[in-house]
């Protein structure tokens, strides 16, 4: 019988030894970039990170105040910039079916 070509590929190690590195290299991958804290370090509130920033209200911050204020979905948020300050246009829709849109401004958090 003639076959052409290699038969098994370009591994000489049989099919457990294969396995063993493959399970190394992988574990080794996944736990390489992980900085582990050491225990004095203290880890970041992710809930306070995600409400505020320097500059004020987060977008996702102002689409939750819209919605729990007006009692409607948010279909669209987009941040603008108008006059040199920093807005979030909000566009809702009401249970009613109503559309309509509403502008945060990002420093101070009032709805307008």
């Amino acid at each position: 019988m003639i076959r052409s070509g290699l038969v098994h590929g370009y591994f000489r190690y049989n099919c457990a030894t294969m396995t063993h590195r493959l399970v190394a290299a992988l574990t080794i991958a996944l736990l390489a970039p992980v900085a582990w804290p050491s225990s004095g370090d203290a880890l970041p509130a992710p809930a306070a990170q995600a409400d505020t920033r320097a500059e004020g209200l987060t977008l996702d911050a102002a689409v939750a105040k819209v919605e729990a204020k007006y009692d409607a979905r948010v279909v669209r948020a987009e941040e603008k910039l108008e006059e040199g300050r920093r807005v979030y246009r909000i566009r809702l829709l009401s249970a009613d079916g109503r559309v309509f849109d509403v502008t945060v401004d990002a420093a101070s958090g009032q709805v307008e």
